[in-house]
């Protein structure tokens, strides 16, 4: 299985995914963030995607790949980099801030 067309439409998506997350951050802390993240900023991520770049998905069609792998093959990208990303994020402000506890 050829990798690069995937990994070409994750970093086309990759920059909306990212903002959204950011935004999320700023907004709800760094966990729902990292929920934001991994699936509505993936949709985001995709409407972006069907905005900016939509006479590409002619070009993944042309080699089979539907919006459905697409799709799972960027959530598992999400995955493998947000994960740790996140995880360093998390502790890094819980070592500045201290304890998270709202009570």
């Amino acid at each position: 299985m050829n990798l690069r067309p995937y990994t070409q439409f994750y970093t086309s998506i990759f920059p909306f995914v990212a903002a959204f997350a950011l935004v999320g951050i700023i907004a709800f802390g760094v966990a729902y963030g990292f929920l934001f993240f991994l699936t509505i900023g993936l949709g985001f991520g995709f409407i972006g995607f069907n905005t900016f770049y939509k006479e590409q998905w002619y070009t993944y069609q042309n080699l089979g790949i539907t919006k459905w792998k697409l799709f799972k093959t960027s959530f598992i990208y999400n995955l493998i980099i947000g994960l740790p990303v996140f995880l360093i994020l998390f502790l890094l402000i819980s070592f500045i801030l201290g304890d998270f506890s709202l009570t």
